[in-house]
């Protein structure tokens, strides 16, 4: 297995967050991993974005150039993303911010309100979480139970975590429902 993983989004979405639970995850499955964070000097609301490389082998390239998987939080994501994925690659939208259309039809978009999903739990800030699990669910590189037990190192034991759980097993299980 080889996955090169591409995450953008605002600040404030947890781009570097779920960027980092899939490389922590990747690590105790014993995997390669590499996790690149980007964000500009910018304030709250600014452009961020973040790599991860997943691989059963050494991994030579530090940047991602063109992503296997993609998670895309909103619209100027999506713009990016979608023309530097390598064909057959997957790449999650959140549908609740990203109204545009993928143009390309050699790559498989999945569309999922991962925000409307988010306020349905009671908590916003989970959006992320909820495009993490769908990206899971359709290209399994790490478990489902790899990410939440990175989830109950990284985060305090309070409703907080539970509901991050909540908003990862929504995402995941949203595929069926499409």
């Amino acid at each position: 297995m080889h996955e090169e993983i591409a995450i953008g989004g605002a600040g404030g979405q947890g781009v570097l967050f779920i960027g980092r639970l899939l490389a922590e995850a990747g690590m105790r499955e014993g995997h390669e991993v590499l996790w690149l964070p980007w964000y500009g000097a910018a304030k709250r609301g600014g452009t961020v974005w973040c790599n991860v490389t997943i691989s059963d082998e050494k991994i030579g390239e530090m940047f991602v150039n063109r992503p296997s998987a993609a998670i895309a939080m909103n619209s100027a994501a999506l713009a990016k993303l979608s023309t530097m994925m390598k064909s057959g690659s997957i790449l999650v939208v959140n549908r609740s911010l990203a109204k545009e259309q993928a143009t390309r039809e050699d790559i498989q978009t999945i569309y999922v309100p991962a925000s409307e999903i988010a306020i349905e739990l009671g908590d916003e800030s989970v959006g992320n979480l909820v495009a993490l699990g769908a990206l899971i669910a359709s290209r399994p590189m790490v478990s489902i139970s790899s990410i939440a037990t990175v989830m109950d190192t990284l985060l305090p034991k309070n409703q907080k975590l539970e509901m991050n759980k909540k908003a990862l097993n929504r995402g995941y299980a949203h595929l069926s429902r499409v």
